[in-house]
């Protein structure tokens, strides 16, 4: 099903969807919500409406049928950031010109000439999409100072001047994003302070992901960041620590293993767990022999071997270290 948006702001979204589909539609102060039945699924749409040609948007929920919005451009440039949190979205930038997001994929794009633009959500369960819309010739920031320090080209569309091709960037989203994502979904936060945050926050996305894209652009892709995508990848890793205690690890054996590289592993620990390979070696070690000791049916010496200490004295060392006495006396005690 496809509903036609004429109006870009979050007001004119709402309103093409209650007329099309008969949404339950709501609106307080800058919120608006609206609420799908079937046949179109069990969804909804949150906006919030900022000032300066600026909107946020969540779609979340089950859709069970195809649905398309397509957006009528007018004679403004438009920005628009996507995060797909979980789920599927298709973009139609032209007659020539679409691709497709996934979990944990963003967008930036600006298409040239005015060119309407379709978002296009297969049948899909448990989605949570998330979009900014920039309409520029409203929207007003200090360009020239350092924080939004932004590309050449970035800086034309949001300055409303005449595009001469498109522009469009995706990659696997940061955990800095990710963050900012989080921080908005789970607020607690009402009325006019809720306001002022979930601003800020929607700025802090566009800066973010601005940010990415300018690193991307100069210097290629960094595997050294770590994206969201990644903590899967890094639990995994440890994970795999954990169930291969008695034998001898290496990052590189590790990273052969479960599919990914020694840089990534290395920056993923200290990124997520705020320690290093060696650390989280140690510290799932003695919590092993931790664990076996108070179970009391295995010697000292076999708990060593069983945790990939060759040296009962090394083991008795780390695990005083650790847990202030040895292994002996605290599987006396």
């Amino acid at each position: 099903m496809k509903i036609k948006i004429k109006r870009n702001n979050a007001e004119g979204i709402h309103q093409a969807l209650n007329q099309t589909l008969k949404t339950e539609f709501s609106k307080d102060d800058f919120e608006y919500f609206s609420y799908f039945t079937k046949p179109a699924g069990v969804l909804s749409l949150k906006s919030f409406e900022f000032d300066k040609g600026f909107n946020f948007n969540i779609l979340k929920g089950d859709i069970n049928s195809l649905l398309k919005f397509e957006f009528e451009e007018d004679n403004n440039n438009y920005l628009r950031f996507f995060f797909v949190k979980k789920g599927e979205l298709i973009h139609t930038v032209s007659a020539s010109i679409r691709y497709r997001l996934t979990d944990n994929y963003s967008c930036m794009v600006a298409a040239k000439d005015q060119q309407d633009q379709i978002f296009t959500f297969p049948a899909q369960k448990d989605v949570e999409i998330l979009f900014l819309q920039v309409e520029t010739k409203s929207f007003s920031i200090d360009f020239k100072s350092d924080i939004f320090s932004l590309p050449q080209d970035i800086g034309d569309v949001l300055m409303n001047k005449k595009m001469d091709s498109h522009i469009i960037y995706h990659s696997l989203y940061t955990l800095n994003i990710a963050d900012t994502i989080e921080k908005i979904i789970k607020t607690k936060k009402e009325g006019i302070v809720k306001r002022f945050f979930l601003e800020s926050k929607a700025l802090e996305l566009l800066w973010l992901q601005t940010e990415q894209f300018k690193q991307e652009k100069n210097e290629g892709y960094n595997p050294k960041v770590l994206r969201k995508h990644d903590i899967i990848i890094i639990k995994k890793a440890k994970d795999y620590i954990h169930e291969n205690l008695d034998n001898k690890l290496t990052l590189s054996l590790i990273s052969r293993s479960i599919g990914t590289n020694s840089t990534k592993l290395k920056t993923g620990f200290k990124q997520l767990y705020g320690k290093t390979f060696t650390q989280i070696m140690r510290t799932e070690r003695l919590n092993k022999a931790k664990a076996l000791l108070d179970k009391g049916e295995l010697s000292v010496k076999e708990i060593a071997y069983s945790c990939g200490y060759k040296s009962t004295s090394m083991f008795s060392t780390r695990f005083k270290e650790r847990f202030g006495t040895t292994p002996s006396k605290y599987k006396n005690s």
